[in-house]
């Protein structure tokens, strides 16, 4: 695959670029993302499918500026796909057939399994494991929905359900909720979940408008973010009882925020779910692994952590040492913690502490796939901590409600901290740990006498006294 790759989704309702670069097979980020509310499909509902000559205007000029772009970033490779606006549209071929031969971009029109399919490869594998979930996925002229059980897609469709559809075909809010319900009883049994995935602008804003009411401490960061559903439904019912509540949504979504929540509404109560989980990656990430992940089946391989190698593939100078520093980490919190919890999180943190250079908000954003909002916090937090050799209070109290107890804090930084002087020098040994009723002892080859006089003057939280033997001082680095 290209090193630097392009993806466009020609939406009912927006028009977006992403590119992505590539760090090493697998591993990728994001370098850049435009995006334009041109509203292909404006007009077309009401005239038999067509698109109009004004929004097709205004997607091509869209286009010519992604070609821009494109060309500025040097893309060896650009994914270009449209969904239910072109593909319902009788005049598509016109409009295709004038971006390639202007702007040579070819368009590749998507059906809605396939629609369906992206959205769910997305989730499968950007989002933490959750053994079974339903994707939503409301867009401008259609829904999509994809059921996954144990990492599998076992069944996807599309629905007539859309919010410039909806919008524009029924001028009363109950013509709208018929229309829509009767949709949705073409929803196989199957689909039903207690756990519904949502994806896309709709639902994002939705989350968006939640988190606001409810004072989140983590605003705005919406990727894994999850809440009940009858906090959907409350909150639902608070627009339509008091629009003055609209005037929190963003601007650019006023105007179809409420027939796209009802559809979300509607859909929640038709498959019987409890719990939702945000996504902030959809289809555009789902092209663009389908075409990364195509020799493996469309799945990262067991055990692959994209935000860490990424970070590694970036940052890391000395990748050895990054392992050296975890297992080093694994070694003192297993002896030092009576309880296993949080230990994925330290042995991240360890795996990148002597590369970290961002600040606390920075690495929220870093560490965006595969965690919990929670387990995202907590490593924020301690790799902040790390940095600035103390605790932030002001901080912790501030995501208090995402973070472990303020004593679970200090051990852990103390075992970054601990783990930090012990590798200094970042000689690769043999670290023998061993606890001996109150004590912990630390036996290595080579260590030198002033890390072992720091690491004696560590303030200590635990309720182990640590002790470091230099077991071998002839061998050198």
């Amino acid at each position: 695959m290209a090193k630097i790759t392009a993806v466009i989704d020609i939406g009912s309702n927006s028009l977006t670029l992403k590119i992505y670069k590539k760090t090493s097979r697998l591993a990728f980020y994001e370098l850049h993302t435009q995006k334009y509310k041109i509203k292909i499909g404006e007009g077309s509902y009401q005239n038999n499918s067509f698109l109009q000559k004004e929004p097709m205007q205004r997607a091509f000029e869209a286009l010519r500026d992604f070609k821009y772009i494109i060309k500025a970033y040097k893309c060896r490779k650009t994914l270009c796909i449209a969904t239910s606006a072109l593909r319902d549209a009788p005049n598509k071929k016109d409009f295709i057939k004038k971006v390639d031969r202007e702007l040579g971009i070819k368009i590749k029109i998507i059906d809605g399994d396939k629609e369906s399919y992206l959205g769910a490869i997305s989730a499968i594998n950007l989002l933490p494991k959750i053994v079974e979930f339903t994707t939503i996925d409301i867009g401008g002229g259609s829904t999509e929905f994809a059921k996954v059980v144990n990492g599998k897609i076992i069944k996807t469709t599309s629905l007539q359900i859309g919010h410039v559809r909806v919008n524009e075909k029924f001028s009363t809010f109950e013509q709208k909720r018929v229309y829509i319900q009767k949709e949705l009883e073409k929803l196989n049994k199957e689909f039903k979940s207690d756990i519904v995935v949502s994806i896309g602008g709709t639902t994002r804003t939705i989350a968006k408008y939640i988190q606001k009411r409810d004072n989140y401490p983590l605003k705005n960061i919406l990727h894994s973010y999850s809440y009940p559903v009858e906090k959907a439904l409350k909150y639902f019912d608070e627009l339509l009882e008091n629009k003055k509540y609209l005037n929190k949504i963003s601007k650019s979504r006023r105007d179809t925020i409420l027939d796209g929540y009802l559809a979300f509404v509607l859909s929640l109560e038709k498959l019987k779910s409890k719990n939702i989980v945000v996504s902030q990656r959809g289809i555009r990430d789902g092209i663009y692994l389908y075409d990364l992940l195509r020799s493996f089946n469309h799945k990262f391989p067991p055990n692959f952590d994209l935000n860490l190698k990424v970070i590694i593939d970036r940052f890391a100078e000395v990748p050895k040492v990054n392992n050296y520093f975890s297992n080093i980490a694994n070694k003192l919190f297993e002896n030092i913690c009576d309880k296993k919890e949080y230990k994925k999180e330290l042995l991240f943190c360890a795996k990148i502490m002597n590369i970290n250079k961002m600040n606390f908000y920075s690495l929220i954003e870093y560490l965006e796939f595969g965690l919990w909002h929670k387990s995202r916090v907590l490593i924020a937090f301690l790799l902040q901590s790390f940095e600035d050799e103390e605790i932030d209070r002001e901080l912790f109290d501030r995501f208090e409600t995402l973070l472990p107890t303020f004593e679970v804090v200090e051990r852990l930084l103390y075992i970054l901290r601990l783990t930090s002087l012990i590798g200094l020098n970042m000689y690769i040994q043999n670290i023998v740990v061993t606890k001996r009723k109150s004590s912990i002892v630390i036996e290595l080859d080579e260590i030198s006498t002033l890390s072992i006089e720091e690491i004696e003057n560590l303030s200590n939280p635990t309720k182990y006294k640590i002790k470091v033997i230099k077991t071998d001082a002839r061998k050198s680095i």
